[in-house]
């Protein structure tokens, strides 16, 4: 029988395993949307647009917030966290062969198969980040030092995007590419924030004190961030200006007190069971990223891309996740799988 975790792990933070865990559920079913539903995710219902929004803000930029939060709390040392960072960026494009590049080849797509190679998505980011910012865990503790740096990222970014190339090793960096999702400029800023606020985020509940804070913080990043949407507006969501990024980290906020009061409230309900499975995403992330993705990239062989109406693409994203999870429990996988 699997453990509750919601009772038997003490060193386990759950509201940010309830955060990242529901962050895994919609990312995987914004994954379905964009790939096989018709409009690419734009379609003509409400629940499929939900799935797409709550898709992007609680996903990556949570992913990144969390793992910036643990490489605080780490002990790990700088030297190690960037050892580990270039196995995961490294990952990323061997992922890329896994998913697209062998499967739309197989699809006689053999030009996007070749481009898609080099896309830059989630795992590059997350390496560059502990490559590029590991050391600044010694300056989580400054009032001021993190804040600058995050306010600095967002607004050299645009001017950064412009810097064309054809060498697909700047994409990374600052998304000269088509097929560039989270380039570190400006999407780094979510580790910093993470590590920023990381000694706030260790205790198994959030004390009243932080909570109220972090309210304040939502809401005054909420107002400034549509203030100055005017001055910064959206580009596309891969690449936005300081105004969205202000928007999105005011949801991190509020996120982090709504998961500390859900798991809170379900946990006094008697419901702790129901928490098991959204904990289990959050201990294997790395791993259900890796086969929900690969499952995705080969369905193309069978269901082509952007085929399939809104429900039916859902009904396909439930089934990826009911299939990862199978797989991760009752098979050697997450043995087999990189720990990265």
């Amino acid at each position: 029988m699997e453990k509750n975790l919601a009772q038997g792990d003490s060193k386990r933070i759950f509201y940010l395993d309830f955060a990242r865990g529901l962050a895994v559920f919609f990312m995987i079913m914004q994954h379905s949307m964009i790939m096989h539903e018709r409009t690419s995710g734009e379609g003509d219902t409400l629940l499929g647009n939900l799935f797409v929004l709550l898709g992007t803000a609680p996903a990556a930029p949570v992913f990144i917030f969390i793992m910036g939060v643990f490489a605080v709390r780490s002990k790990k040392s700088v030297a190690e966290n960037m050892i580990r960072g270039c196995k995961i960026f490294a990952f990323g494009y061997v992922l890329n062969l896994l998913r697209f590049t062998i499967p739309f080849s197989l699809a006689s797509n053999s030009g996007e198969a070749v481009s898609l190679l080099f896309m830059v998505d989630i795992f590059q980011l997350a390496g560059l980040s502990l490559i590029f910012f590991s050391a600044f865990k010694k300056l989580a503790e400054h009032v001021f030092i993190l804040p600058a740096f995050i306010v600095g990222i967002l607004l050299i970014s645009p001017y950064m995007w412009g810097l064309k190339s054809d060498w697909y090793i700047f994409d990374p960096l600052w998304g000269a590419g088509a097929n560039t999702q989270f380039p570190i400029f400006p999407w780094g800023v979510y580790f910093l924030l993470g590590m920023y606020v990381s000694k706030h985020l260790q205790t198994q509940n959030l004390e009243e004190q932080i909570k109220k804070k972090y309210l304040m913080g939502s809401l005054i990043l909420g107002i400034a961030g549509a203030a100055m949407y005017p001055l910064f507006p959206i580009g596309d969501y891969n690449r936005s200006g300081l105004a969205i990024h202000l928007l999105m980290m005011s949801f991190i906020f509020l996120w982090m007190v709504l998961a500390n009061y859900f798991v809170t409230t379900l946990n006094k309900a008697g419901f702790q069971k129901l928490l098991n499975p959204i904990y289990f995403w959050s201990s294997h992330v790395t791993g259900i990223y890796i086969i929900q993705w690969v499952i995705f990239g080969w369905s193309v062989l069978l269901l082509g891309v952007h085929e399939l109406t809104d429900y039916t693409a859902m009904i396909f994203g439930f089934v990826v996740l009911l299939v990862t999870d199978v797989l991760l429990k009752f098979t050697n996988l997450k043995r087999i799988l990189p720990k990265l």
